[in-house]
């Protein structure tokens, strides 16, 4: 990789690795899906916004398909179950069961684009679950439902990776604003509906910057140098993500959060991070 790939991909990692905090203050204001719906909302807004005056060559079109996959599964259901796993489970805890999402990405290749998937790879994702399963007996009460929440959303984010793989040609300045207003407006009016929104709570410093960040930083930047790194280096590559983002989240929920972190769940972590490091390890 080129320093600049190398820079985008070190930004990207960066971004994420503290919007997992970033949203647990967000929900101090704003319910999971108001919250969700509020940061794409305004994301999707910024996107449109440069793309109507950013000068760049025509990229590929994408497909509405393309946009639809990602409207629902990228921003929309993945984020709501997030949003809902970080209002019961610790931040760090939730980007480390998120980063089970290169499993998933190799199982979804291995099915949806017929790539193989080696021993390794299974032994990898096995240690990996393990960890999960460390974390999840322990540290958190038993809260299932809240880690199911989180497991699934990972898978939904590996899904929707896939499927922006198939189309990275694609002008993301086309392919990204539609798909995040869709799930932020969808989002927003369940959260309307269902949720009770304190418009006081939200609008407080604290939360309404948060979501300021995710929406500019955490999904406007860090989604499209996301889109710009799978048009470049494989999709295996921006999936080592995964493995470094659990890592500056919990290390920045413990240090700017004061958020508790045991041995056993320290342990389980690093199940995680091994056996994904053995299953995305090079041949």
């Amino acid at each position: 990789m080129n320093l600049l790939t190398i820079a985008a991909y070190a930004a990207m990692c960066a971004i994420w690795g503290t919007t997992w905090y970033a949203i647990k203050v967000a929900l101090i204001g704003f319910p999971p899906l108001a919250g969700a719906g509020a940061r794409f909302v305004i994301a999707g807004l910024a996107f449109a916004f440069v793309a109507a005056f950013a000068k760049r060559p025509d990229g590929i079109k994408p497909p509405l398909r393309l946009i639809f996959v990602l409207a629902t599964c990228f921003f929309g259901v993945n984020y709501a179950l997030t949003y809902y796993a970080e209002a019961h489970l610790s931040s760090g805890l939730v980007a480390v069961l998120y980063g089970t999402m290169p499993f998933f990405i190799f199982g979804l290749a291995a099915l949806m684009l017929g790539e193989r998937l080696t021993l390794r790879m299974v032994a990898g994702a096995a240690l990996a679950l393990a960890g999960v399963a460390a974390i999840s007996l322990t540290g958190q009460r038993g809260d299932l439902l809240a880690i199911g929440a989180a497991l699934l959303a990972s898978w939904l984010s590996g899904y929707g990776n896939i499927e922006l793989k198939r189309y990275a040609a694609s002008d993301p300045l086309r392919t990204l604003p539609p798909a995040m207003l869709i799930a932020g407006v969808a989002m927003s009016a369940a959260g309307l509906g269902f949720e009770h929104v304190d418009l006081r709570a939200a609008f407080a410093p604290g939360p309404l910057l948060a979501t300021l960040y995710m929406a500019l930083a955490g999904s406007a930047i860090a989604f499209y140098l996301n889109h710009w790194l799978l048009q470049r280096i494989s999709a295996s590559i921006v999936g080592l993500s995964a493995l470094i983002i659990p890592v500056i989240a919990v290390a920045f929920g413990v240090v700017v959060g004061h958020e508790a972190f045991g041995p056993r769940d320290v342990i389980g972590a690093a199940l995680v991070v091994t056996g994904m490091a053995v299953a995305l390890a090079p041949l």
